[in-house]
């Protein structure tokens, strides 16, 4: 039978036990860190959107988070959270092999057309979502996005969760032929043609097209959503827990843009991400987008969501601005 003192003793040891994780946590400074993201949105010579969300309270600053930016190949991603939600529901299979042929090639960028014969080439749905996402590859991307059943299927996917301020509705094909006032033709898998037609486009097309894209509601997010998808998937919210891991490993693994959130960590940060880049049309490049998970050195985690779009000038200034975001999240963080 413990005595009066040896119960007060275990009770004052029980209470620091579960005070302790709570008192070393590291925090953000949400007011500093708002206050700096309004400045560097304000001197930066585009538009330029920013949400960032505390994965342990929930809390949200950001700079026009709930206004609507191109995604470009941030999309990857949701594609990707609507891939392998028809695995969780078994109606998919990440080991199903998938042979390429030369006319499922894209445009832009695509590494994979380097593997692909006229015999064609044969991987599986999971190397084709690991190249999307990791990647960025655009073949991979049209190809996952055509075998789940197009951009409805990821729609659906995403309204079913909640997530109602991204949309995707197009594929990488569709999407870059239209920003240049093209309509697709599979004559266009040569780039040689592709290069050809849209050098042809009339420079007042150009500029019409790229007002109508920079206005356009379709294939854009809200970064307070983006942020959102990303907390929720570092939460387990979004899929099963096997499906949680190998999403998240792979975005531990993006091989690209390295001068975006990347160029902004401290030391002992770590960050989980998807970049997307739009084409620059007259001068203005249309959208520079970083996206992603950074953990502080004490494990904290961060949902990050940088879009930048109509910026007037190198599209090195977006990489900078999107850099000093992230450096603004370290530097705001208390540990």
């Amino acid at each position: 039978m413990l005595t009066s003192t040896l119960r007060a003793a275990c009770a004052a040891a029980m209470s620091l036990a579960v005070a302790a994780p709570a008192a070393l946590a590291g925090t953000l400074d949400m007011t500093a860190l708002q206050t700096r993201l309004d400045r560097l949105a304000r001197d930066f010579p585009g538009r330029a959107g920013v949400a960032v969300r505390d994965g342990a309270s929930g809390a949200v600053v950001g700079v026009k988070g709930d206004e609507r930016f191109p995604e470009q190949s941030v999309f990857k991603l949701t594609v990707a959270v609507a891939l392998l939600d028809l695995v969780d529901k078994g109606a998919m299979d990440l080991k199903q092999k998938v042979t390429l042929y030369p006319t499922d090639r894209s445009v832009y960028w695509q590494p994979l057309a380097k593997n692909i014969t006229p015999a064609g080439w044969t991987t599986t749905l999971d190397d084709l979502m690991a190249r999307m996402v990791a990647d960025s590859d655009n073949i991979a991307a049209d190809t996952v996005l055509r075998l789940i059943g197009g951009p409805a299927v990821v729609q659906a996917a995403l309204t079913a969760r909640g997530l109602e301020g991204i949309r995707v509705d197009r594929d990488e094909r569709h999407l870059q032929s239209d920003i240049l006032g093209l309509t697709w033709t599979d004559a266009y898998v040569e780039p040689a043609a592709f290069e050809a037609a849209a050098a042809a486009v009339p420079a007042a097309t150009r500029l019409v097209k790229r007002e109508a894209y920079l206005s356009d509601p379709r294939d854009t997010a809200e970064p307070s959503a983006m942020a959102l998808l990303l907390d929720r998937l570092d939460k387990g919210d979004l899929l099963s827990p096997a499906s949680t891991r190998r999403l998240m490993d792979i975005l531990n693994h993006t091989t690209t843009q390295p001068h975006r959130l990347k160029a902004g960590l401290g030391a002992g940060w770590t960050v989980a991400h998807k970049p997307g880049a739009g084409p620059s049309v007259e001068g203005v490049t249309l959208a520079n987008n970083d996206v992603g998970l950074m953990t502080a050195p004490d494990g904290g985690r961060y949902a990050v969501a940088v879009y930048v779009a109509s910026l007037q000038g190198p599209r090195e200034k977006a990489d900078a601005f999107i850099a000093s975001v992230a450096r603004a999240v370290v530097e705001a963080w208390r540990p």
